[in-house]
């Protein structure tokens, strides 16, 4: 089944008035959109500018404030700028009065000085005069204090040699003494020594060949202990240091223990035999030691240590000698006639140390009085250089000062001069300053009737800036109101996006034109199925 034209040509211009009804429809909501997007934009940019200006006329009202306040200080200001150019006028007519007293004392200041250059000149020579004799005063001081010094010292050594005398005149009155008291004996036994020098050599006489016999029989002992006897290849001293475990008093014997031994496998075959035989082992241990102990005496050497000392066969030797030497005639007879000699030198001796011992104890009372005397001298002597020593310090001193004196009246002499140059400058200053002085009268007139214009400007400077004041602030109260005004307008105009026109009441503007155009699109779509049937 085909459509008729006519039905063709009934929906085209269904169709037309749908497409223009759409494209109405989109142009009305596209200007819609831009139109509330621009408003929106329009009243946040005219709040934003409304916000800026009353804040602009909030600062210009501070700042009016503040230069109203500024204005009032200015005004203040220049009351008391007139006021201190009025009194400046009065001062600097003082100071005319002043400058002419300047002058003339400037004059009198020049003449003195002139005068104080004079005397400071005169003062000057003199420090110098004074410096010169107080180095010749220092110089000769210097030698006191030598020469005091070199007394001193001589004082203290002669002290101390007196003391030294002294002490030892002590030591010899004591020694004097001592040796007269402790003669005393020595000369009443010198009688008593020569009889029995006279017994010594009697004695020795007699021992003398006693001596030379017991050197003979303790060599024979040493040759039967360390000589090789008859029948046999060593010595007794050598066998034994063989047996002996130590040589000497507490070696133990090997030989004794073998007999020990022997004891043990003997006693059961011989009765009593085991006693005999440890017995026999004793003996001989005792008999090796004592052996050993005899040759280490003869020897000189100790049993313990091994340390070498004088034995007796060495000792009986030298007795022997000693002893025959004194028995000859040489000797001991000499000896006796020396010692009655001696007691009767002794005698003599003991004489001589009474008067000794008489003299040192005058001698010894002498020096301890040069003691005190030399320790006087050297107490005043060293008084005498102490002096001398303060002396020369304060000579010292007193040239330092001299020369400090010297130099200062020096640089008084130096500033006289500059002061007198200085003089010459301030009479000239003053003339000058008289010069000034008027041309400063000049010029304070004339601040005082600058100061009269200015207290007038800032008396309408203080005027203008009340009126200032004022506008700014009703400047920004309507500056407010504005920004109050274009805060409400951006809230009612404020830009919607999709959502919000859904559910805002404003829709309706979009709904009636889609409820229109939903008229010929149904119009269409029946007239399409009306075709469709035929």
């Amino acid at each position: 089944m085909t459509s008729s034209p006519s039905g063709q040509a009934t929906s085209r211009p269904h169709t037309l008035l749908t497409a223009l009804l759409a494209l109405f429809l989109v142009l009305l909501l596209a200007f819609f959109v831009l139109f509330t997007n621009q408003v929106a934009n329009g009243a946040t940019q005219l709040s934003e500018g409304a916000q800026r200006a009353s804040t602009g006329a909030g600062d210009l009202e501070a700042g009016a404030t503040k230069a109203k306040e500024g204005a009032d200080k200015v005004a203040a200001g220049s009351e008391k700028v007139d006021t201190g150019a009025n009194t400046l006028a009065k001062g600097i007519a003082s100071a005319k009065t002043g400058v002419v007293s300047l002058k003339e004392g400037a004059t009198t200041l020049d003449e003195g000085a002139l005068k104080l250059l004079t005397g400071a000149e005169a003062a000057n020579t003199g420090a110098n005069k004074l410096a010169a004799g107080a180095t010749t005063a220092n110089n000769g001081a210097g030698q006191l204090v030598t020469g005091a010094n070199s007394a001193a010292e001589g004082a203290n050594q002669l002290a101390a040699g007196a003391t030294n005398a002294r002490v030892g005149s002590d030591t010899l009155a004591a020694g004097a003494n001592k040796l007269y008291t402790e003669m005393k004996p020595l000369a009443e036994g010198a009688p008593g020594l020569a009889a029995g020098a006279q017994k010594v050599a009697s004695g020795i006489a007699v021992a003398a060949p006693g001596a030379a016999a017991l050197s003979g029989g303790i060599q024979k002992v040493n040759g039967g202990i360390n000589g090789i006897q008859d029948g046999q290849t060593e010595s007794v001293a050598t066998q034994i240091r063989k047996d002996l475990s130590v040589y000497g008093p507490t070696g133990e014997s090997a030989g004794s223990a073998e007999l020990e031994l022997l004891a043990e496998y003997q006693s059961p075959l011989i009765p009593g035999a085991r006693e005999g035989i440890l017995k026999a082992a004793a003996k001989l241990e005792g008999l090796e030691r004592l052996i050993a102990s005899i040759d280490l005496g003869l020897q000189g050497i100790d049993p313990v240590t091994g340390a070498s000392y004088t034995g007796l066969m060495d000792g009986s030797q030298q007795l022997s000698a000693g002893l025959a030497a004194l028995n000859d005639p040489a000797a001991a007879p000499t000896l006796a006639a020396g010692a009655q000699t001696a007691a009767a030198g002794i005698e003599q001796l003991y004489a001589g140390a009474g008067t000794l011992s008489a003299g040192a104890t005058e001698l010894n009372t002498g020096l301890k009085t040069l003691e005190v005397g030399a320790g006087t001298l050297a107490a005043g002597n060293n008084k005498l250089a102490t002096g001398a020593g303060s002396l020369a310090s304060g000579i010292s001193t007193l040239e330092a000062g001299a020369y400090s004196l010297a130099d200062g009246n020096y640089k008084i002499y130096d500033g006289t001069i500059s002061l007198a140059e200085g003089t010459n400058k301030l009479a000239t200053g003053a003339g000058t300053l008289d010069e000034g002085v008027v041309k400063l009268d000049d010029g304070g007139k004339t601040l005082t009737a600058g100061t009269a214009d200015l207290k007038k400007g800032a008396s309408e400077l203080a005027d203008g800036n009340t009126k200032l004041a004022d506008g700014s602030t009703t400047l920004a109260s309507g500056n407010g109101e504005i920004s109050a005004g274009a805060d409400s307008m951006m809230e009612r105009t404020s830009a919607m996006t999709p959502g919000e026109i859904m559910t805002s009441p404003k829709v309706l503007a979009v709904l009636i034109p889609l409820i229109l155009l939903l008229v010929p699109i149904a119009m269409l779509l029946s007239g399409r199925a009306r075709r469709n049937q035929h």
